[in-house]
């Protein structure tokens, strides 16, 4: 018994401290939240998908197919530019350069999309006309802006994220994780505290945190940005969530913000079916 009571006295001075700990990160994931929860968005748009095989001898006759979607974003800029993950709002990017088995051999998937009808959901459910002006496949980034003469953005203020205010954290720090839930839940924001499970230093840095959304911030636990969520595969492995540090968000933003938005065209539907025509006489 005499040994068990320094025991409890030891265990009791400990409670109060671990208390004061969750307290000070609820008020800082709190406070995060509040600071920046209008930078969070939704993204809406209709992508057109296109998918064959890259190899003639095993040809892919798959349809061209329509299909909605909706992705998490974050305002970057005054002005208000968002940035994405791709994989989010082009699905064929997930698929494009993937190998798959089949019984005449592997084949190569050649995938591609054309996005229409692009809006920004801000905060207040406004939807915003907006222009895909910068990808990234590699980093499985993209970069929108509202439409220059949208009448729906006029008089409208961009509550942004900065890039530049960027912090650091390691292997199994807390973290603070933004999002903001779908149209079922009235798209009101969410937060998360996380932890840093992986760090990848090659063939550059990612973080591994777990909560993070594709999209969406993360930030330290004193509210500096880390960096912004996107998808990481290979052409055999399924997409992994990994937070992209601030900085290299940065380098792309940076020429996003003067590009000029990607024009993508159909072709005429006439010229699809004399192709055919043509395919199906050989």
């Amino acid at each position: 018994m005499k040994h068990l009571i320094p025991c409890l006295l030891a265990a009791a001075c400990l409670l109060p401290a671990a208390a004061r700990a969750a307290t000070d990160d609820t008020a800082a994931a709190k406070k995060i939240c509040d600071q920046y929860k209008e930078a969070v968005i939704w993204i809406s748009g209709v992508a057109k998908i296109s998918i064959s095989s890259g190899d003639s001898r095993n040809p892919m006759n798959i349809p061209d197919r329509e299909q909605k979607f909706e992705a998490v974003g974050t305002i970057i800029d005054p002005s208000g530019m968002v940035v994405t993950a791709l994989s989010n709002i082009d699905p064929a990017k997930i698929a494009n350069g993937r190998e798959v088995n089949t019984p005449q051999g592997k084949v190569t998937i050649e995938a591609s999309s054309i996005l229409k009808e692009v809006k920004i959901i801000m905060a207040d459910g406004t939807e915003i006309p907006a222009d895909v002006v910068m990808k990234d496949a590699d980093l499985d980034l993209a970069f929108l802006r509202p439409k220059a003469n949208a009448k729906e953005a006029k008089g409208v203020t961009y509550t942004a994220i900065s890039l530049k205010d960027a912090g650091t954290a390691d292997l199994a720090d807390q973290v603070i994780s933004l999002s903001r839930a779908d149209e079922v839940l009235n798209r009101q924001p969410q937060v998360s505290r996380g932890q840093i499970i992986t760090v990848t230093k090659k063939p550059r840095q990612f973080l591994r945190i777990n909560n993070a959304t594709q999209g969406a911030p993360s930030f330290t636990m004193d509210g500096k940005l880390l960096g912004i969520a996107v998808n990481r595969a290979t052409k055999q492995s399924n997409p992994v969530t990994v937070v992209l540090p601030a900085a290299d968000v940065l380098e792309i933003a940076d020429q996003a913000k003067t590009a000029k938005p990607i024009v993508q065209e159909e072709k005429p539907k006439a010229a699809d079916d004399d192709k055919q025509v043509k395919e199906d006489a050989k």
